[in-house]
């Protein structure tokens, strides 16, 4: 007797709920999109954590990569039914859900508390129609990375504050060498691919423009300041060669893998490729981080995946407690901590991972200084490919700059003004 004193004593220290013999367990399903060998396994360690002080409820999970298109299996799943219950998405893809009614407003179960608790412009992120449809897990956004060895070697100063395009294009044109004398370059100054929105609307941005005016829901890719963007991001490749062979549609994985080869001196990528950098024994001093350059303005691409519980649910209340538990503080710090993100919760600025981290404060100042969202639109899903296609021909030569982004444009309005 004195031993199941203890045990159940043991357990309430450890704050886990025991669940009487016989009693119901319930199953949910949960699904990552973008999970992969370095953050799914945190998810399970979360997940098991979960469980364990809910043992009357059982998560099944299933991580899903980015390179397998998980928002497509997740829109199929929805028309067949077979939903998870709760599962995470990229923002803005929760705009193309909400208005259809796949996942559930959670106004209804959030405290004033932990609505709070949130910084607003990641939470506002979800609102559609005023109510919140997802909670942001974490956010983050672009800035520049740079081999510090590189630069010293071209006699290029360290970015200390934003370059403008003029001087970031100078410097790229002085990264991008033939090393061995053999005539052929060996070395580019920037690695960039028009496979991703993300690349190159940014430069529409820092040119105070961009494709879309979702205030009047029309297309403006035609204005001056959007050609004028995209004729210094097109000719980074075409006219002045400092981007290496298949800027065109080159995945940015490989564009990571030349720069730890020293083959790409700069690029843009998100802090959980920097901080993994930082930990490569053969990076080490050579790592630097800046802010992105800049024209008119300063334009950073952000982003913040979201949590969300799908309108199929029969286990709702489960479902909450585990959304809940996965954008909590703790988890969320865990979460982040493992891979490289940034929290979006009030609670978690005094941390030392976000309050000392040299690499975080720069995506912190980057993010300050102009960080945006991509369309917080129920068509952004359709808008992406309408753009990346106009700009990688443009890329290519098979259209001008003009000509691209006229039939853009076109395009754009058709998909805008359609039911």
């Amino acid at each position: 007797m004195k031993r199941v004193v203890f045990l159940i004593a043991a357990l309430l220290v450890l704050g886990l709920t025991i669940v009487p013999a016989g009693a119901a367990v319930t199953t949910i399903t949960f699904w990552q999109a973008g999970g992969d060998a370095t953050t799914a396994p945190v998810m399970r360690q979360i997940i098991e954590k979960f469980e364990a002080a809910n043992p009357d409820i059982k998560v099944e999970f299933q991580a899903i990569p980015w390179g397998e298109d998980p928002h497509t299996k997740f829109q199929a799943a929805i028309v067949g039914g077979t939903i998870a219950d709760v599962f995470t998405v990229g923002d803005p893809f929760q705009h193309v859900l909400a208005p259809t009614g796949a996942i559930e407003p959670l106004d209804k179960y959030m405290s004033a508390e932990m609505r709070a608790d949130f910084y607003p412009q990641f939470l506002e992120r979800s609102v559609v129609d005023g109510q919140v449809y997802g909670l942001p897990w974490y956010g983050d956004c672009r800035s520049l990375l740079y081999r510090k060895d590189l630069l010293a070697e071209a006699g290029v100063p360290e970015p200390t504050e934003s370059w403008t395009w003029d001087e970031f294009l100078t410097y790229a044109k002085k990264l991008t060498k033939d090393t061995d004398g053999d005539g052929v370059i060996d070395q580019y100054g920037f690695g960039t691919s028009a496979r991703y929105a993300s690349q190159f609307q940014m430069f529409v941005r820092q040119n105070g423009a961009d494709f879309v005016d979702e205030t009047k829901n029309v297309a403006t890719a035609t204005d001056p300041a959007v050609v004028e963007a995209m004729q210094f991001y097109v000719d980074l490749t075409r006219k002045h060669g400092v981007t290496p062979p298949g800027a065109t549609n080159i995945d940015l994985q490989e564009i990571q893998k030349m720069f730890a080869e020293g083959k790409v001196a700069m690029f843009i990528d998100a802090s959980d490729t920097a901080v993994r950098f930082s930990k490569e024994p053969d990076l080490a001093g050579k790592l630097g981080v800046g802010l992105l350059p800049h024209n008119k303005a300063h334009g950073s691409y952000a982003g913040a995946d979201m949590v969300v519980m799908s309108s199929q649910s029969k286990n709702k209340e489960a479902a909450w407690k585990l959304l809940s538990w996965i954008v909590s503080r703790d988890a969320m710090l865990e979460y982040c901590k493992a891979c490289g993100f940034s929290p979006v919760l009030k609670s978690a600025s005094d941390d030392p991972y976000v309050s000392k981290d040299p690499i975080r404060s720069v995506y912190t100042k980057q993010m300050e200084i102009g960080g945006y969202f991509y369309f917080k639109h129920p068509k952004a899903s359709s808008i992406t490919p309408i753009l990346r296609v106009g700009i990688q021909e443009a890329m290519e030569g098979t259209k001008t700059v003009e000509q691209a982004l006229k039939d853009i444009q076109a395009e754009l309005t058709e998909l805008l003004t359609s039911d």
